[in-house]
């Protein structure tokens, strides 16, 4: 590893790192505009300058074009070194509008930033500014290209990382243009990491112009519950109300982008349909009348019919916190009648992933790094849209990606498609893991032979597979063809794309107990009288949504918990409003098992635009803040456990309780997230042992 010397100040760096990242390692502050950490380095804003002293380079070059050696001595208080800067960034500022006032970037503007850091204060230039005509690119991103630097990060961004076709560069010299052929959606699922990237205004958030400055809005580290892929988000809120999304930072999973789902998908936390206050029958209650009501009425139901008439049902969306105590509850019932997910071939790869992943799990950064990755019955774009960014990356490396699925798979990248039908995908695991392609006909048996050289060549190779097209045989399948071809030398991973940000903590929990078809039997046949539904909707979830919704219509009892307005949520006799995951602390566990928690950003309440349509404050005095009812649901569960209602306690007590959960104790937002492992000798789920109880 080579060590440098940069303003007097010794630091040794690891292979590879440009003479910029070293400086930022010391947190010396050097300008620049065209680097960013996953984009590399092109020397385009040639703003990054420093004096090479001494060493095997001299005089004044880009730091962030010269990789970092022994013996360098760099100086980035050299006159020399200072005055180009000053130069630079003056240079740079000759057309830029005096619209900092009016700007949505003003507050986080890396161009002010740096334009201070660079010398430069005073203007100049007298003469006629250079002007473009803005494109419209859709409800999502707002286009202001004079305020453009030619960064060129926004084409490497959207063209090269995330693959986009319909965005480039136009012009030469001093008139380039950064747009579309004409005005148009951009077509990139990635394309709001325009905004992230864009160190000027050029880019901005259409959705949140206007709204807030960046100064006045309140910001947590999060985790984004819309796939299981557990991608880090950083939302930022105001007026009760969640005004934006961009990127959070987490180099193990999603690295430095999200997808626009993810971004612009503020969902149920916004939603005016929102439940928001407790209810029994038809009558709002407060929250403590309501919880009392429950424990009533499922004491008495438990006092005529047993523990066992009572089921409990937990939901993928649910916080690993609120999911330990729906368990640690259903044991304080006495039922042994508890579920993770109301669709129960979703809830069966959950369990099977669980059991396979700590021998086979890879994360995103895994598949960035991977040389051949094999996507069997699975369609990243719409059920993990990070693996498709990360898949790309992977090729962009020199890997190669083969698909094998009867449908037509789009990604950002090259790939060989072998379509198969659905039913004949596990036979095509089976035949990669070495068993004879006799269900095929020569030609795919042929190219499923040449797949399996390619994968015994491969020295990182990645299988990834789908929960909907596989189901959970297909899934078992996948993680016996990873077992078949691991070596001693050689591991092979699996990326499997689950249902939900937890279902990998509710497979956790769930063990070999029933699934929610045996719970549905169980209601039909009269042994199950009631049920509490935690942020789960069964008539809209399970595999078959009409015997869902009877079964419930027999039930003695529905309660439902949730901040969803559902179908559950709407029919449940008793209802306990829950917070978002913006509105709470808690943990996720996602796909490959790894633990991340998120922040509290906001106390529940309407939006200030709901209460007050005139668009000002309103004029009168509240005691309480409209619609501020809503609990985590980890402080419901825990009310009617008895419990503690202090959530560091309640992880200290899970992590006590269950080994597995250990980390829960020392977990923090904004970081990599800690991989889950399971003690020697608990058992593990497998295929066809479930019991109903």
């Amino acid at each position: 590893m080579p060590t440098l010397t940069i303003d007097s100040r010794e630091i040794t760096v690891p292979e590879g790192t440009n003479v910029l990242e070293a400086a930022r390692a010391l947190d010396i502050v050097i300008p620049h505009f065209c680097y960013h950490e996953a984009l590399g380095a092109v020397g385009a804003c040639r703003l990054c300058a420093m004096k090479f002293v001494d060493g095997p380079v001299k005089g004044l070059q880009m730091a962030c074009m010269v990789w970092a050696r022994d013996g360098m001595v760099v100086s980035t208080l050299d006159p020399d070194a200072v005055e180009l800067r000053s130069h630079v960034i003056e240079w740079l500022m000759t057309n830029h509008p005096h619209d900092c006032p009016v700007c949505d970037e003003g507050g986080e503007c890396q161009l002010q930033e740096m334009t201070v850091a660079g010398g430069h204060g005073n203007r100049r230039y007298t003469g006629k500014k250079r002007t473009y005509l803005n494109q419209e690119l859709g409800p999502f991103i707002a286009h202001e290209m004079n305020r453009c630097i030619a960064c060129y990060r926004c084409v490497r961004t959207y063209r090269d990382y995330c693959g986009g076709t319909d965005f480039g560069v136009f012009g030469s010299r001093n008139r380039v243009y950064f747009g579309r052929v004409r005005d148009g959606q951009l077509e990139s699922p990635f394309s709001g990491n325009l905004v992230d990237v864009c160190p000027t205004g050029v880019f901005t958030d259409k959705t949140f112009r206007f709204k807030s400055r960046a100064w006045d809005l309140q910001e947590a580290s999060s985790i984004c519950p819309l796939c299981s892929l557990g991608c880090a988000t950083v939302p930022g809120g105001r007026f009760r109300e969640v005004q934006r999304v961009r990127a959070g930072i987490n180099r193990e999973v999603n690295d430095f982008f999200i997808c626009d789902r993810g971004r612009f998908g503020a969902g149920v936390t916004n939603d005016p349909a929102r439940p928001r206050q407790p209810r029994v029958a038809a009558e709002h209650v407060d929250m403590d009348t309501a919880i009392d009501t429950l424990q009533g009425r499922l004491a008495a139901i438990i006092a005529e019919h047993g523990p066992q008439s009572v089921a409990l049902l937990g939901s993928p969306r649910t916080s690993l916190e609120a999911s330990a105590l729906l368990h640690t509850w259903a044991g304080k019932i006495g039922t042994t009648h508890l579920a993770f997910d109301a669709h129960a071939e979703h809830d069966r790869v959950a369990r099977i992933a669980e059991a396979h992943s700590e021998q086979h799990a890879c994360s995103l950064a895994d598949v960035r790094r991977g040389d051949l990755v094999v996507l069997v019955g699975a369609d990243p774009l719409a059920e993990g849209p990070l693996l498709a960014l990360a898949i790309r990356q992977a090729v962009r490396a020199g890997g190669r990606v083969v698909v094998i699925d009867p449908r037509p798979v789009e990604l950002p990248c090259r790939f060989t498609h072998l379509a198969l039908p659905a039913g004949q995908l596990e036979a095509a695991l089976r035949c990669l893991a070495g068993s004879k392609p006799e269900v095929f006909d020569a030609q795919t048996a042929a190219r499923l032979g040449e797949l399996r050289t390619q994968l015994d060549a491969a020295q990182r190779p990645i299988l990834a597979g789908g929960t909907d097209l596989l189901g959970s045989r297909g899934v078992n399948t996948l993680f016996e063809t990873a077992a078949a071809l691991t070596t001693a030398d050689k591991p092979v991973g699996v990326m499997v794309l689950l249902h939900g940000p937890n279902s990998y903590g509710g497979a956790l929990l769930a063990g070999r107990g029933p699934n929610f078809d045996m719970l549905l039997d169980g209601i039909e046949q009269g042994r199950i009288r009631a049920m509490v539904c935690l942020e789960s909707d069964p008539a809209g979830e399970a595999r078959d949504p009409a015997r869902a919704r009877a079964a419930l219509g027999r039930l003695a009892l529905l309660a439902t918990l949730d901040a969803a307005p559902t179908d559950a949520a709407r029919r449940a006799a008793i209802f306990l409003p829950t917070r978002t995951c913006v509105e709470a602390d808690g943990t996720f566990v996602n796909n490959e098992g790894r633990l991340q928690a998120f922040a509290q950003l906001l106390e529940p309440g309407q939006p200030l635009r709901e209460t007050s349509p005139q668009g000002h404050p309103p004029r009168e005095f509240f005691t309480e803040t409209p619609g501020s009812e809503p609990w985590p649901a980890w402080r419901i569960l825990a009310r009617l456990l008895g419990r503690s209602e202090e959530l560091a306690v309640l992880r200290r007590e899970i992590a006590d309780a269950d080994p597995r959960f250990a980390p829960l104790a020392v977990i923090a937002p904004a970081t990599p997230g800690i991989r889950l492992t399971t003690p020697p000798g608990l058992p593990h789920y497998q295929l066809d042992q479930e019991t109903g109880g």
